[in-house]
C-alpha cells in the first residue's frame, strides 16, 4: 500500500496548490483534479466474478465492479456538474473504451463528447484506485506493456530505488509492474538500434523520454527512490507536459485507446 487516503490527499493537495501558482492557465483542469481528489476513497468498490483464465487478461477483465450508488452518483455529478447521466453505464463505457456509447451519452445530455470522455476517464481513475489491493494478485511474470489490473497503457516509467529497477505505472488504477530495461512498453521492441531516449536541455536528467522507432511510441521516464503515490501520477503527468511536446514534435506519439479491451461492468450496490 502507498499510504492512507488522507495522507495521499495532503501530498497531492500541496502539489496542486504549487501548480496553481506556477501554471494559472491550467486552472480549469486543476479545479477538476481537485474535485477528483476530494472524492478519492468515497466511491469504494468491490469486485465480483471469477478472474479470466487467460494469462494475457488483466485482473479486472470479465468481472463486475460494485460501487456504492450514492457515492458513485456524487462522483460523476461532482466532476461533470451534471446529474442526468447514469454513472454506472457511463463508467462502464469508459472502462471498455466504448467511444460510440460515450458519444451517445454526450448527445443526450448536451455535453461535448471529448470533454465527457475525459471526465469519465478521470472518474474511473478515482473509482479504480479503490482496487489497489488487486495489484497483489498480479503475476510476478507479467510481461505485457499494459496494466495487469485494468489493461491501460502506462502513463510513465519509474526508474526506482538505488538499483534503478524499471517499473511501469498505470495512470488510471495506479498499477505498478516490473519490465525489462531494454523493451518498448507498447510494441515489445528490444533492439537497441530502435530504442532511444530524449533528454531535454534545461530539464533534470531524472526526467527523460523513452522512444521507439518501430512503433514510434514514447513514454516519459522518471528516476525516483520511492513509488509515486497513486493520485500524484496524474499530477506528475501534467507537470511534465514539456516532455510530451518534445516527443510529439519529433514524430512520436502514445497509442490511441488502451492496451487491452477490458470487459468490465460497473454497477451499484449498498
Amino acid at each position: 500500500m502507498h499510504g492512507t487516503t488522507a495522507g495521499l490527499r495532503t501530498g497531492a493537495a500541496t502539489r496542486l496548490a504549487d501548480l496553481e501558482r506556477r501554471k494559472p492557465e491550467w486552472q480549469a483542469w486543476l479545479d477538476l483534479l481537485r474535485r477528483a481528489l476530494s472524492l478519492l476513497g468515497d466511491a469504494g468498490s468491490r469486485v465480483q466474478g471469477e478472474r479470466s483464465p487467460s494469462a494475457d487478461a488483466p485482473l479486472l477483465h470479465g468481472r463486475v465492479l460494485v460501487a456504492d450508488g450514492r457515492a458513485l452518483s456524487r462522483l460523476v455529478s461532482e466532476l461533470l456538474e451534471k446529474t442526468t447521466i447514469q454513472p454506472g453505464p457511463l463508467l462502464t463505457a469508459s472502462l471498455r473504451g466504448d467511444r460510440a456509447a460515450i458519444d451517445g451519452f454526450a448527445a443526450a445530455s448536451g455535453v461535448e463528447s471529448g470533454a465527457l470522455g475525459t471526465v469519465a476517464r478521470l472518474a474511473t481513475a478515482v473509482l479504480l484506485q479503490s482496487c489497489a489491493h488487486l495489484q497483489e494478485q498480479a503475476p510476478a511474470s507479467w510481461s505485457h506493456g499494459y496494466c495487469p489490473v485494468c489493461g491501460s497503457w502506462p502513463v510513465l516509467a519509474e526508474l526506482r530505488s538505488l538499483d534503478r529497477t524499471r517499473r511501469l505505472r498505470c495512470g488510471r488504477c495506479a498499477g505498478d509492474w516490473r519490465v525489462n530495461w531494454l523493451s518498448c512498453a507498447f510494441c515489445g521492441e528490444t533492439s537497441h538500434e530502435k530504442l532511444g531516449r530524449l533528454v531535454l536541455e534545461g530539464e533534470p536528467e531524472t526526467l527523460t523520454v523513452e522512444t521507439c522507432l518501430e512503433c514510434h511510441g514514447y513514454l516519459k521516464s522518471v528516476t525516483t527512490l520511492l513509488p509515486i503515490p497513486p493520485f500524484e501520477l496524474l499530477l506528475q503527468d501534467l507537470e511534465t507536459v514539456e516532455l510530451d511536446v518534445a516527443a510529439l514534435e519529433r514524430g512520436f506519439a502514445r497509442p490511441a485507446g488502451d492496451g487491452f479491451t477490458l470487459d468490465l461492468r460497473v454497477t451499484t450496490g449498498s
